[in-house]
Formats: structure tokens, sequence, C-alpha cells
């Protein structure tokens, strides 16, 4: 998954996976413990925690403020992904996380100091949103940038692990400080926030701020005819995009390392067949967020992950509150299965769609068989047997390998499709501004449904199957699509 040819560049790849893994799951895990907080905040049952609560914190006013969020968060990565694309990736995500970790302090302060300013908490979850936003895409294009393009669906598919890992940080922050040992419900927040802040302060220092095409271009040594120089080589003219098998001598490679940008060259033949030198035809400027929607695909994936995402933020702010309503024990733990079945059920449904090369085909069966599992969640308000606790932990976990497999393939090895498509050819530098059109309008799609929940009563399970069913219908076009591809493929193999 990681293998290269070139020396010390697995390694490379490998930890700058695991940098930009771990990074994401912290701020993740940011989400999670104000879900879970905010969950035994507005809860109506008594609760041992109820000198805790603030009386004025209930669930309409949890409403407007996760929307504020969600709507700063996806409204603002629509715009400033065009940024990241030009000021770097590694800064654009790093001012976001640190911005993030010093809001989350101040909104734990102010929680502790002045508990009724309901206004000063809604401007710092706007802030916090709009901190938020640079983070996924820029991490998106550090690793379109380091993973091989003939791995990156299937590595895309392991990373968006990752926000289920932060997830299940910030229960367990939640389960151990305020389940075992009783801590102020408040107590998880501050842990996540400084998690954050860490992780952040250790990635000045590991995530690379070149690009692995730019790592490899370091071997280029005229002066020596070593493998490794060869090995090098190849792989370097394969990233920039040369079809050619011919070998190319030293001495036509012999360009200054300082004029890396202006070196990259292409082989073609010219009328006597010998290998003839062209300067590759000058990169195309980033697209911007409106040239990003004409992109084909782009808008039926961000329609249809609206909904799914959708499902996923009403699931993840609001969980940890239903279960508390059904007065069920161990809540952190059932709202944990989301997050195990969401891991497995992303990695197979990637290894698949790359197995068959088929996605919408994949996706709408499983969005729907995912609904199915949800009304049977929804159902069980009516068992009131001790048994009905396990069927929890278990619909939940299916809830999650269904719907989050499908979530988390959209999210990354989607995105990462479609910033790699033909009509991006030359203009690579363009996967932030993809990645926050599918992304931004995904979680301001998100953020308006969270003003609906409260309005759902118990019934907010039997809405996010109607949201994954109308997600599949966005992507009945890229089924039809998928299927004259393969039919077209069938019938060339039949004439050959």
């Amino acid at each position: 998954m990681f293998n290269s040819q070139v020396p010390g560049l697995k390694a490379k790849r490998i930890y700058v996976f695991l940098c930009c893994f771990l990074q994401y799951a912290m701020l993740h895990s940011c989400r999670s413990t104000w879900s879970y907080t905010t969950g035994i905040l507005t809860s109506k049952e008594d609760h041992q925690y109820d000198d805790q609560k603030i009386d004025d914190f209930d669930k309409n006013y949890l409403a407007d403020v996760n929307f504020a969020f969600l709507f700063t968060y996806g409204s603002s990565m629509l715009f400033l992904g065009q940024i990241g694309d030009r000021i770097g990736p590694k800064r654009f995500m790093l001012i976001g996380t640190f911005m993030t970790g010093i809001i989350q302090l101040l909104i734990a302060v102010l929680f502790e100091v002045e508990r009724h300013n309901r206004w000063l908490v809604l401007m710092l979850m706007i802030l916090n949103g709009l901190a938020q936003a640079p983070v996924w895409p820029g991490l998106m294009a550090i690793m379109n940038n380091w993973q091989s393009k003939p791995k990156k669906v299937i590595v895309m598919g392991y990373f968006t692990a990752c926000t289920n890992i932060g997830n299940i940080f910030g229960d367990l922050f939640a389960q151990i400080l305020i389940e075992q040992f009783n801590f102020r419900v408040i107590s998880p927040i501050y842990v996540a926030a400084i998690g954050v802040i860490l992780m952040s302060i250790i990635n000045i220092f590991t995530i690379p701020t070149d690009s692995a095409k730019e790592y490899i271009a370091s071997f280029r040594n005229p002066h020596t005819k070593s493998l490794v120089y060869k090995q090098a080589h190849a792989e370097y003219l394969s990233r920039a995009g040369s079809r050619t098998g011919s070998v190319v001598s030293n001495q036509d490679l012999d360009i200054s390392k300082s004029n890396i940008d202006q070196s990259l060259l292409t082989v073609a033949r010219n009328t006597i067949g010998e290998p003839q030198l062209q300067p590759k035809k000058p990169k195309k400027d980033s697209i911007n967020m409106f040239s990003a929607w004409k992109l084909p695909n782009v808008a039926l994936y961000a329609f249809a992950f609206g909904c799914i995402k959708a499902v996923f933020y009403i699931l993840a702010f609001w969980l940890p509150n239903y279960l508390n309503d059904q007065h069920l024990k161990h809540v952190s733990l059932i709202t944990q299965m989301i997050e195990w079945g969401t891991i497995p059920g992303g990695i197979l449904i990637c290894y698949a769609g790359v197995y068959w090369n088929i996605r919408a085909i994949l996706i709408v069966p499983i969005l729907w068989i995912g609904t199915v599992v949800m009304i049977c969640i929804d159902q069980l308000q009516k068992i009131k047997s001790h048994n009905s606790d396990y069927l929890y932990y278990i619909l939940v976990f299916l809830t999650g390998l269904l719907i989050g497999g499908v979530y988390n393939n959209i999210s990354g090895a989607i995105v990462i499709e479609l910033s790699n498509m033909k009509e991006l050819k030359g203009n690579k530098k363009s996967t932030a501004t993809v990645t926050s059109v599918v992304m931004g309008y995904g979680a301001t799609f998100a953020a308006l449904n969270q003003l609906i929940v409260p309005q759902l009563e118990k019934k907010i399970f039997l809405y996010c199957g109607l949201n994954a069913i109308i997600a599949g219908m966005f992507l009945i076009p890229l089924i039809i699509n998928e299927y004259k591809r393969l039919k077209e493929k069938k019938r060339n193999v039949e004439d050959q």
C-alpha cells in the first residue's frame, strides 16, 4: 500500500499517513465529547449530574448551536479550499487545528465561569466551525501529494477511519472521566482540546512541506548510473504523467535541481523514432469553487453526500441524547458501536469498489439496507425488556457498518477519485477545492437538518432512513453510467 522503490519514500508515506490520521482523530474527538456532554446537559431524564445542568440549555438551543457550527463549517469550507491550494496544505491545516484547540478550551472555561451566556457560546461555536473548516481539505491535499496513485483510493479507505477513531477517543474520554471517575461533565472537552493542540505542535515538525514528487526529484543526479537513480527516476516520470517505456540518458536529464518545477519533461518520438525531449505543458491555475461544481459527477456526489452527512451528524450530535431518553445504561459504549461498525464498513466497501471497479452500483443497495436497520432501531422503543439493550448494540453497529461505511467512502476515496479525473490533468493542486465543494455542501445541508431534529421527538431514525433513501436516488444516474461502462467493457472483451 505504501511501497516504493525510492529509498526512504515508503517510510515517509507511512509517517505522513499516521500524523495526518492522528491529527484529524484528535480534532474529531472534540466533536464527540461535545455530543456526549450536551447529551447529558439536555436530557429530560433524572441524572446523577443534574446539579451541573444549565437551565436554559435545552434541545432547541442545542439545535441552534449545532446548526450554527455546521453551517459555518460547511459554508466556510466551500470558499476556504481555494485558499488552501495557494498557501500550502500544511499551513492551511495547522491554522485550523490550533484555532480549534483554543476555541474548545474557551468553550469549556465558559461553561464553568459564565454558564448562562447563551450568545457567547453561540459565537464561539460559530468560530469553531470556521476554525475546523480548513482541516479536512488540508489533510486530504497532503495525503494526495504523498500517496502512490495506484493505491490512493485504498489508502484513503483506511484514512477516513480517523473520524471514527476520533469519535471513539472522545467517547472513551467521556466514559473514563465521567462514568468511572465522576469528574465534571465538561472535563472531556478539556482533554480533547489539549490533545488537538499537542498533536498540532508535533505536526509542525513531522509533516513535510514538500510533496512525494519533489522528494523523488531530489534523486535526480546526472553523475551516477546506480540502480537507485534509475528507480527513482522511473517513479518520478510516472508521477509526472509520462507514458513512455524508453530509457532516457543521464545527459538529457542534466537539469538544475533548483528549477524542478520547470524541469518536468515528457518523452515524445519524432518521425524517425528517436526519443525527443519536449517541455511539458504549463500547469493550469487552481480551479475555483464554481468551476469545481461543473466537473462530471461532482454535483451528484455532493448532493448524495449531503443526505448521508445529515444522517451521520444527526447520529453524532443526538444519539447520546436519544439513548439517555431511552433509560439505557452505558450510553458511551452503545454510541461507540456506530464507530466500530463504520471502520470495517468503510474499508470493505472501498476494497469491493476497487475490486469490481464500481461505486454507485455498490453504494446504493447498502444505503437502502441501512435504512431498514434504522427503522428497526426506531421500533426498539416499543420493547421494554432487558434484552433490548443488546439489540441496540447490534443494530447501532450495523448502522455504522452500512451507513457509516458509505459515508467514509464518499468523504475520502471518492473525493480523491474525483480530484484525479482526466479533466484536472495537469491541475492536481485542486484537491482542496474539490474536497471543499463536496464536504462543504454536505456540512451545510447537515446543518439545516440540525434545526429539524428537536421537532422529531423520538423519530430521528425514521428521518435518517428517509435521507438515506434520497441519497441513493441522487446516485441513480451514476448507476446508469456505471452499467453502460461495464457493458461496453464486456463488449470490447468479447470483440477481442
